[in-house]
């Protein structure tokens, strides 16, 4: 397995309101990690959302985590059968600044 791609896929997102985060092909993934890092005092929680199109996304399971100021969050996704993948903040109070990226491995053909 190799290393696909190493990349910010939200820079600087502005969690005053709800962020979302630039969607991600993992058509040739097999598995990948998400480190999502946060600033100030923002109030909510933040999640994978995953999708086999391009429009319905759904909640992955368990990857919902809550948001109550500075902090950070790491996901290892070692197993996606699934095309898309996204991340969602949602807000209910305070802002911040959100950075998100995301590294993938699989084998490329």
């Amino acid at each position: 397995m190799q290393n696909i791609f190493n990349k910010l896929i939200t820079t600087n997102g502005d969690m005053s309101g709800d962020v979302v985060s630039e969607t991600v092909d993992l058509s040739k993934i097999d598995g990948y990690a998400i480190y999502a890092s946060w600033t100030g005092s923002p109030v909510g929680s933040i999640k994978i959302r995953t999708a086999v199109n391009d429009s319905n996304f759904v909640d992955y399971p368990g990857s919902s985590t809550s948001v109550n100021g500075a902090g950070e969050a790491l996901w290892e996704i070692t197993t996606a059968f699934y095309d898309r993948v996204q991340v969602v903040y949602t807000r209910t109070s305070g802002s911040g600044t959100l950075n998100i990226q995301i590294n993938g491995k699989g084998t490329e053909s």
